[in-house]
């Protein structure tokens, strides 16, 4: 039976920082509808949060403490197709917005809207319907009717996830043996993700690659 929002909706959070988790919590837990069921910070401890508690709803950040928000999507939505998914996350919605709908999630925020967004989102999936940004909307149909996209856009466009995690991880100074540590990957695996990134980004040594994922990085701000 289909939940309604007359009954207490069970939400769960998994964010890599406490006192975001904890911000959420409290607007959450003072709406009547709803109540947070349980919060994580890592790939590992989210999976094991939304299998036993099975809430109506997961928020799920992008960047987490151990492993990958992309990643639990994928693996959440498979043994836990009804969970609805919502992505509150620092990252470029317009570069992450079409991944995480493919993952299996059905909505996106970005962290620097207001504070009410999230609980607008979360309404929203709950009553079975999607949840982006007008921008959002607009690129994901300009993408399904096939529009061209800016040069530099369409580069971090033809990356993978993985790929992209991997780009991330560079511009954030992790080393090599490091990202394979933090993707549970080995190293000659990295190796040729960096390898694929430099041909699809046209990059042609290894401190061009550095520079470049830092200052994407940078003018992210995480």
């Amino acid at each position: 039976m289909t939940k309604t929002l007359s009954t207490i909706a069970r939400i769960a959070v998994v964010d890599d920082h406490g006192i975001v988790r904890f911000g959420y919590s409290q607007l959450i837990n003072q709406e009547s509808d709803m109540k947070v069921c349980g919060m994580a910070s890592s790939e590992k401890e989210g999976h094991t949060l939304l299998t036993n508690e099975s809430p109506d709803l997961a928020i799920i950040d992008l960047s987490l403490k151990e492993g990958n928000g992309l990643d639990l999507i994928q693996s959440i939505s498979k043994t836990i197709p009804q969970l609805k998914i919502l992505v509150i996350s620092a990252h470029d919605e317009n570069l992450y917005a079409h991944r995480v709908l493919a993952a299996g999630a059905r909505g996106y925020i970005n962290k620097e809207e207001a504070p009410e967004k999230l609980i607008e989102g979360i309404h929203a999936l709950l009553q079975g319907d999607f949840f982006f940004s007008e921008s959002v909307t607009k690129t994901l149909i300009r993408g399904r009717l096939g529009s061209l996209k800016p040069a530099v856009v369409q580069g971090l466009e033809s990356l993978t996830n993985r790929e992209l995690q991997v780009f991330e991880q560079i511009g954030n100074g992790h080393s090599t043996r490091e990202i394979a540590d933090t993707l549970f990957l080995s190293v000659k695996t990295i190796e040729r993700h960096k390898e694929n990134i430099k041909s699809k980004l046209h990059i042609d040594h290894a401190t061009q690659l550095v520079r470049h994922a830092t200052q994407w990085v940078m003018r992210r701000g995480y």
